[in-house]
């Protein structure tokens, strides 16, 4: 079994570049979201921001079952990426788009202004990318600027990547918008 991880901020295009990809491949693409849906590991609403509060231990379990069941390669994408077992991963991949276009697609998905400065936020100091570096190894760590990339370019990055054994590029928002005098405009008070 191995897996290959897409993760990232949301509105950098986790979801269809793993459609894409998994076409490409000829693999099944698992989402944790429903995943957590599917297990019941959505204990909450968080009103405030207006997302579901996943049970960690629940969706873990989920995770090691689903593995369980599956053979060869497989995808998963979504948000808590850091749950799957990291003896699993063969590749985890964060998504990165430039927090200017970040903002404008999640205003056009509808999120209020908290949410999508809360996003814009996390994708500028690069929580995704930390996460990811915490849970596995760094040489199965790649990121990948989404900004002006559609989703099947991003995908054929991803096989590119896997192909020649990995692609370390780290993506560094902060240094970048902080020489354009422009960081401000992207951290919250």
């Amino acid at each position: 079994m191995t897996v290959i991880v897409i993760g990232g901020t949301p509105g950098t295009g986790k979801t269809e570049v793993a459609r894409v990809l998994g076409s490409l491949l000829s693999v099944e693409v698992f989402s944790l979201g429903q995943l957590a849906d599917d297990a019941g590991c959505v204990k909450a609403i968080d009103k405030a921001r207006n997302t579901g509060v996943v049970d960690e231990d629940c969706l873990v379990d989920a995770i090691i079952s689903l593995l369980e069941k599956k053979k060869g390669r497989l995808i998963i994408e979504g948000h808590y990426i850091d749950l799957i077992p990291s003896k699993e991963v063969e590749h985890a991949f964060i998504l990165r788009t430039h927090p200017q276009v970040l903002r404008e697609r999640l205003k056009q998905r509808g999120y209020s202004e908290a949410k999508v400065a809360e996003n814009v936020e996390a994708e500028v100091i690069g929580v995704c990318q930390m996460d990811a570096l915490d849970a596995f190894d760094e040489e199965i760590v790649s990121e990948i600027d989404t900004t002006s990339l559609s989703p099947r370019e991003t995908a054929n990055k991803i096989v590119e990547i896997l192909n020649s054994g990995g692609d370390q590029n780290r993506i560094d928002w902060m240094e970048m918008l902080e020489q354009e005098g422009r960081l401000d405009d992207f951290l919250r008070e």
